[in-house]
């Protein structure tokens, strides 16, 4: 007899001194166990699950607007109309200067996000992003969709500055950069809330934190950082690295509420009606948004009349006089031909909002020019 059979032999004679059924309830409970850990700890991934997380405002939304066809069912159509016209108007950011925006998303380092350093994947900001941009959106510009507009996303720029742990819940901060004829630039920073610390606790020396033999730690000394993995020409690069330094010269690790920062990121969007671009001043003063009221002495005197929807700006007589589609049209290209006199957007923002807007659109504008100008280069 070969010593393979042999060997055989003697295994199958141990097998059967065990209970024959013990070994496959052991490893069938073992596997359940295993297979739902990895399907519970990965369930964002599941299919769908992204479009769920994306589309959730909408979702709210729908169901704000299924209420009030509810409570209205039995009124005319004229009521139905003022009703949605109301609440449209509830929802919309009245008098509020599209600098003091301040959105928030919030949502955490889940496994399926993270890489083999334990940290939130770098390819996994894009993706929160979607979630966050798409919120804010629904939140600034409910008119603007009612009309059938929408946004674009023409490019995204990162600077990371330090990683967010695994399993770590973290916020998205973002804010209205500023805004040309088509562009706007919205920044959003990644943050994560600093624990408070426990009483009686010995303070310890902050590390500079510790890293893989992979993953490459950024160099406090150079505040300049690109996101990009392809090296770029050495003249263009510096150039990069220049602008990226203008952009992030004020930057700091720890926010005004003590929050640590993670990364910055700037996103380039567009407003779109079909295949027609429209102004991102247009957008705004159509949803209400507006500068402060002129610096007259009378309003000097009564600080607290802001704009608001008790007191709106004076261009929103014009967008309350239009239906949703004398909107959708004024979207579509009507804007072109309306003589400059009557373009009640362009006097919206006022002339505070605009000397912050050209400051701040000279550093945000030279970062897409720097982008742009690598097309050609091979």
């Amino acid at each position: 007899m070969s010593p393979t059979l042999v060997k055989l032999k003697h295994l199958l004679a141990l097998l059967e001194l065990l209970p024959s059924y013990t070994p496959h309830l052991k490893l069938g409970a073992i596997a359940k166990i295993i297979l739902t850990t990895l399907l519970v700890l990965n369930i964002r991934a599941f299919p769908f699950v992204w479009h769920f997380r994306v589309f959730r405002p909408v979702y709210y939304v729908w169901a704000e607007l299924y209420l009030i066809r509810l409570k209205t069912v039995f009124k005319s159509p004229s009521q139905k109309r003022l009703a949605i016209d109301k609440w449209m108007e509830q929802r919309s950011p009245i008098g509020m200067s599209p600098f003091e925006f301040r959105g928030t998303f919030r949502s955490w380092a889940s496994i399926d996000e993270s890489d083999y350093n334990f940290h939130l994947s770098n390819s996994s900001y894009a993706k929160v992003l979607d979630g966050a941009r798409f919120k804010i959106a629904i939140q600034l510009f409910p008119q603007f969709f009612r009309a059938g507009g929408r946004m674009a996303l023409a490019a995204t720029h990162f600077y990371f500055i330090r990683e967010i742990p695994i399993l770590a819940k973290y916020e998205v901060r973002m804010t209205i950069g500023a805004w040309d004829e088509k562009w706007v630039y919205v920044i959003c920073r990644f943050v994560t809330n600093r624990k408070r610390p426990r009483k009686n606790a010995t303070p310890q020396k902050t590390s500079e934190g510790t890293h893989s033999l992979i993953h490459a730690p950024i160099d406090d000394t150079n505040s300049g950082s690109s996101s990009s993995a392809t090296p770029l020409p050495s003249q263009m690069s510096d150039n990069s690295d220049n602008i990226v330094k203008a952009l992030t010269a004020k930057l700091v690790t720890e926010e005004p509420d003590g929050s640590t920062l993670h990364t910055v990121s700037i996103s380039q969007m567009c407003y779109k009606v079909g295949r027609i671009t429209v102004p991102p001043v247009m957008v705004f003063a159509s949803n209400g948004m507006s500068g402060p009221p002129p610096p007259t002495s009378e309003l000097q005197q009564q600080a607290s009349e802001r704009y608001s929807h008790t007191n709106p700006p004076p261009h929103w007589r014009y967008v309350r006089e239009k239906s949703v589609k004398q909107m959708n049209e004024l979207f579509k290209g009507g804007w072109k031909s309306t003589p400059p006199e009557e373009r009640w957007w362009e006097q919206a923002m006022g002339s505070i909002a605009e000397e912050k807007r050209l400051e701040r659109l000279e550093v945000l504008g030279r970062l897409r020019k720097a982008m742009e100008g690598m097309r050609d280069m091979r």
